[in-house]
């Protein structure tokens, strides 16, 4: 196929260098077969001349008469030379045409001949005109041919390399539509190019293998979320019970204060991987209309509380907007953002939050990032912050992915801004 498709390209390329490589070629012989033509017609001519004159040489004032022929004639010249070999030449020249006040081509046979014994430099010339309108002509003719015979090649080319392509771009467009957690398998269809099909089968070998490798590491996921809850729960509970002992010291009280704390992230951490798997299986499908504004206020009464504990400064604007949506995942997205921006913005700072139709914008202050562009990866955090899991702003990608919501995070005049476009 690769061999074909260069092949074309060659014999093109072959083609246009030949003929272009003809022209010059063609110009100058179809010129030389021309002024051969004219040369043997002004031969002839001098010839007849000759045989016309000799017929005559019983004429007392013959070389008189020569004379008057020489001033009377336009295109055969003869006078008294003072060579006396015997010899033709042709050549080209321009002469000026004095009637229309312009020069043009001319062929000229010059020869040495003999009339009673005096010899006399006879010149016989004619026009070049027509021969080079011909010439043009036939090059006018032959640049049409040649941009025909390119255009024609180009057209084969590229009809026979798009219907021969075809097959694959058709692959290529599903694959790049291709998603592992959505598509099962890409169907490809059978060509009559072997190439074709064995890379179809290869990609259809491959995407099988990645989905089956995908859908084991979401179900090992989702099992060990499930299966952590139970032990969690019961460390958490024999936590509480420790704490509630009597007699303990102060040391054995604050270890016991940071596996709680742990256990806690653990949790969190825990339940946050069981969300991403619900959210990846689609458990999430039913939606409802929902007052965006008030769901955001809510949460930031809720917060207003922490955020001035921190000495953090609320800016808020918030106009009524509504959105189709499913309640728990707008609950989600919005509470993750809030919380990490209070956890991420440094006492003094100030919180930003902007409710419109079709838009939320939660920002916070703080200092560039060093990976902006890794900041929704999954356990990617530019700080050791020990509350943080790691999968806050995962989850904001993943619903928006899922569910067809733009997330877009940009840093500005010294604020994160994190920005979620609705459908509408």
């Amino acid at each position: 196929m690769r061999l074909l498709q260069v092949s074309l390209r060659s014999l093109l390329l072959y083609s246009l260098l030949l003929v272009l490589i003809s022209m010059p070629i063609s110009y100058i012989s179809i010129s030389a077969i021309l002024n051969h033509e004219v040369d043997e017609t002004l031969q002839l001519q001098s010839e007849q001349f000759l045989k016309h004159v000799k017929s005559f040489e019983y004429l007392d004032d013959l070389e008189r008469d020569l004379e008057v022929l020489d001033q009377l004639t336009y295109n055969i010249h003869i006078k008294p030379s003072p060579g006396s070999i015997p010899g033709q030449t042709f050549e080209t020249l321009n002469v000026f045409d004095s009637l229309e006040q312009i020069e043009r081509p001319y062929r000229m046979l010059s020869s040495i001949v003999k009339i009673k014994g005096m010899p006399y430099r006879l010149t016989i010339s004619m026009s070049l005109v027509d021969n080079h309108k011909l010439l043009t002509a036939i090059g006018l003719v032959q640049a049409v041919l040649i941009l025909a015979l390119t255009g024609g090649l180009l057209f084969i080319n590229r009809s026979l390399t798009r219907r021969l392509w075809k097959p694959f771009y058709k692959t290529l467009d599903k694959l790049k539509a291709y998603e592992v957690d959505k598509n099962e398998t890409i169907d490809t269809e059978q060509t009559r190019i072997s190439e074709f099909n064995d890379l179809n089968k290869t990609i259809g070998t491959l995407t099988g293998r990645n989905r089956k490798i995908f859908l084991q590491q979401k179900e090992f996921i989702e099992d060990a979320a499930h299966e952590l809850q139970t032990p969690l729960a019961v460390f958490q509970a024999k936590l509480d019970l420790l704490m509630q002992q009597s007699g303990l010291s102060e040391g054995a009280a604050e270890l016991i204060g940071r596996l709680e704390q742990t256990a806690q992230r653990m949790n969190r951490l825990n339940k946050n991987l069981l969300l991403l798997s619900k959210i990846d299986n689609r458990q999430f499908s039913q939606t409802e209309n929902i007052e965006l504004d008030a769901l955001v206020g809510e949460y930031l009464t809720k917060l207003k509380p922490r955020m001035e504990e921190n000495g953090l400064q609320l800016i808020e604007s918030i106009r009524p907007a509504a959105i189709n949506a499913n309640r728990t995942l707008i609950e989600v997205l919005a509470t993750n953002l809030l919380h990490n921006a209070i956890l991420h913005t440094a006492s003094g700072g100030s919180i930003f939050v902007t409710v419109e139709p079709g838009r939320l914008e939660i920002g916070n202050t703080g200092t560039p990032l060093q990976s902006p562009e890794r900041i929704f990866d999954r356990f990617r955090k530019e700080t050791n912050h020990e509350r943080g899991s790691g999968l806050g702003l995962a989850i904001v990608k993943k619903i928006c992915e899922n569910f067809g919501y733009r997330v877009s995070y940009a840093f500005a005049d010294g604020k994160h801004l994190f920005t979620i476009r609705f459908n509408s």
